[in-house]
């Protein structure tokens, strides 16, 4: 069961027809409307760290077998020695070296993605099991270190919502479909497949009117996370560059940046 606010698909589908001017869906119209829908879940999904879908700051154990390496995908078969996250990665956005929800301005490791595979339970060079993985720039190699990971999960997985009759990892009303639908980018999702429905029958000129309506529809729930709640404004996931501080003479937090300078007095007698 999903735990963010959901509407159905078939009110997602009334919606749609409503703005179409539709009194009902034949079926090959029904199928595109399913592929549309979940094409531009998939656009929005992937467009910002929605908090509905991100993980902000999962601890992860550390241990010399690891060699610095943390599993980001395909969990479910995570080799012995090798640790990971809880759930599926669409990606990684920050690997803090403290919990980020509770301390003000965190420092961050750097770290690269990449395939990795395992020679006798320790984490080596890409095998027949590779999987996909983080792995965190250090000179030493992190053993009882906890470290702070900030992902969104893998966007099929939310689809599919841990429910085992959630098969097909699309939103719709066929076998195996998810029928909730996320709230969210409810309008968007039903804009934005009028737009494609309307690109389809040749209709260009109005499809571009329609995407922008979508685009701006999808603006708008952007803005209420990132503007209006404030949701990710000490850092946890928004990137401000040094430059943005030095400008100010100041860094993260406030501090002056040349706090023991001596500042020299130019006016000569």
């Amino acid at each position: 069961m999903a735990k963010y606010p959901t509407e159905t698909y078939t009110n997602l589908t009334e919606r749609f027809k409503s703005i179409a001017g539709l009194q009902s869906l034949e079926t090959t119209d029904a199928s595109f409307f399913r592929q549309a829908v979940n094409r531009r879940f998939r656009t929005a999904y992937q467009r910002y760290p929605w908090p509905d879908f991100t993980v902000v700051g999962e601890s992860v154990a550390m241990i010399t077998s690891t060699n610095n390496h943390i599993q980001t995908f395909d969990i479910a078969n995570t080799p012995s020695g090798t640790k990971s996250i809880s759930f599926d990665a669409d990606v990684v956005f920050r690997v803090h070296k403290t919990d980020p929800k509770t301390t003000l301005y965190p420092e961050e490791y750097t770290y690269v993605s990449l395939l990795v595979g395992t020679d006798s339970g320790s984490v080596t060079q890409i095998t027949n099991t590779a999987f996909p993985a983080i792995k965190i720039i250090s000179p030493t190699v992190l053993n009882g270190v906890n470290v702070f990971v900030t992902y969104r999960k893998d966007v099929e997985a939310v689809i599919k919502d841990a429910d085992v009759s959630h098969t097909t990892g699309f939103f719709g009303d066929a076998t195996g479909d998810n029928e909730d639908v996320p709230f969210r980018l409810f309008e968007y999702m039903a804009f934005g497949a009028y737009a494609d429905f309307l690109r389809g029958d040749g209709q260009t000129q109005k499809a571009q009117v329609e995407d922008q309506n979508a685009e701006m529809i999808l603006r708008q729930e952007i803005d209420i996370v990132r503007n209006q709640s404030r949701q990710f404004r000490h850092d946890v996931l928004q990137y401000r560059p040094q430059t943005q501080f030095r400008r100010h003479n100041i860094q993260a937090g406030g501090t002056p940046l040349n706090q023991n300078e001596v500042m020299l007095d130019n006016n000569v007698q």
